[in-house]
């Protein structure tokens, strides 16, 4: 009972003390509270706002295929959150996607100042730099690399597969690719990658189910359809080639990579008006790969748009002055648009690149006995590049480049088609192997001499 009429008393004096508070504290509490109200409001939707900008972020650069909204969003949001260490880390990512190598180093390097750990802090560039050719270091950091990007892990094995692919290292790729499935199951961008290497091995059967399985498991990966449909274009299916580029250019209407592949399809299955419909959307013509560049030429030429089929043709000769192809619709252009004198000339100027035709088939003659030769190969390529087929030219480079990746010169040819072709990151790629197998020739250039005891030569002195 004792402690039962102390428990009453406390009470009692609790309830004497709360009614003897006064006014103006009670006041003060509820002024501090209602001051709060709006802090936690902002801070909430601070972080709200923050959650949405990465969430949003990494579904369009890894989901949606689209890292230049990915950029955008950051950029413009990015100040206001306080520029925080994980979203400008994405920011990164999404200029990695889009090919920014620039931006992505200043990122990287602010990030790794400002005490980032160094593997996190340079993953992105680090990937950048596997996927255009030096997947070494990638692979020297895998394990971490795989625990940094988690459920993005596939993007670090890509970039590797895509490095060694770059490289002509085909073995090496495969083993990524082996490891890839081992660590991954039902993976979209691994089945993708696996029809990319049939296709440079010319094994289009293997191919064109790697490409259906890696749609099947992602309908939105944009690379997939479009490797699918070149497929199709090369084994002659139009039909089945249109309704991919279709699904293509009716989701990302403003590429001209599939407005054009698109036309190509109409074209081939003859329908050369609707073919022209899809070519007026296009804004700028000047940037094409030649061949879609010819393309559109070509079908302005016969729908009666003479003139600006000529200055299309004029882009065409301006980066391959002596192909054939390309001096015939100059031609033709010019013939129409009554310029006799000029069309008679580029007439001459395209018969004597036609001389080059018997040369071109005494090489592939030769090529058909002796498929393993280097030099044959770099021969006709070069031939062709010049002269009768740019892009069929071009290929047998690759295939040459790929057989032997330390070969200088094929590197420098195909650094000088990507430049005609105004693909100047992928020109970077070949003039940067070719510095790197120029190093490595002098170091063991150095490493031979001292080891025959010699001393390396002495470097030129500065005139006085």
């Amino acid at each position: 009972m004792g402690n039962f009429a102390g428990i009453r008393v406390e009470e009692r004096t609790l309830i004497v003390r709360d009614r003897t508070r006064s006014p103006a504290r009670r006041g003060l509490a509820r002024t501090w509270l209602l001051a709060l109200v709006p802090i936690v409001a902002i801070l909430a939707g601070w972080f709200g706002l923050r959650f949405w900008v990465e969430h949003s972020a990494r579904n369009l650069i890894y989901v949606s295929f689209q890292p230049a909204r990915a950029a955008d969003l950051l950029e413009r949001w990015n100040p206001w959150l306080g520029s925080p260490t994980s979203l400008r880390w994405l920011l990164a990512e999404a200029h990695r996607k889009v090919g920014d190598r620039g931006r992505v180093r200043r990122i990287t390097d602010a990030l790794a100042a400002e005490g980032v750990e160094s593997v996190r802090a340079a993953a992105p560039f680090l990937l950048l730099e596997a996927a255009a050719g030096t997947p070494q270091r990638v692979k020297e950091k895998i394990g971490p690399l795989l625990q940094i990007y988690k459920k993005q892990g596939a993007e670090v094995l890509a970039s590797m597969v895509q490095g060694y692919f770059t490289q002509g290292d085909s073995t090496s790729a495969n083993q990524t690719l082996r490891l890839w499935a081992e660590l991954y199951d039902d993976d979209f961008q691994l089945e993708f990658w696996q029809g990319v290497l049939a296709t440079q091995n010319y094994n289009l059967e293997k191919a064109l189910p790697a490409f259906q399985r890696s749609i099947e498991l992602n309908p939105d990966f944009p690379r997939a359809r479009q490797e699918l449909a070149e497929v199709y274009i090369e084994q002659a299916k139009f039909e089945e080639a249109k309704s991919g580029y279709q699904w293509l250019h009716e989701h990302y209407p403003d590429n001209n990579e599939y407005i054009t592949g698109y036309a190509r399809c109409l074209l081939n299955l003859g329908y050369p008006e609707q073919a022209v419909e899809q070519l007026n959307k296009l804004r700028d013509v000047s940037g094409l790969p030649s061949p879609e560049l010819a393309l559109v030429c070509e079908t302005n030429l016969e729908a009666g748009r003479v003139e600006e089929a000529s200055r299309q043709a004029d882009i065409l000769l301006k980066r391959w002055p002596e192909a054939l192809p390309y001096l015939q619709l100059q031609a033709r252009c010019k013939a129409k648009l009554g310029e006799q004198s000029a069309s008679e000339k580029l007439f001459a100027k395209a018969a004597e690149s036609q001389t080059k035709r018997p040369e071109v088939d005494r090489l592939l003659e030769q090529l058909s006995i002796d498929a393993g030769n280097h030099a044959l190969r770099m021969n006709l390529g070069e031939l062709m590049m010049t002269f009768l087929d740019p892009a069929g030219g071009v290929g047998y480079i690759q295939v040459a480049s790929r057989t032997v990746p330390n070969d200088i010169r094929a590197h420098q040819m195909l650094a000088a088609y990507y430049e005609r072709e105004g693909k100047l990151a992928i020109a970077e790629i070949h003039r940067r192997a070719v510095q790197r197998i120029e190093l490595a020739i002098e170091e063991a250039a150095l490493m031979q001499q001292g080891g025959l005891g010699m001393e390396p030569p002495p470097a030129p002195s500065n005139p006085p």
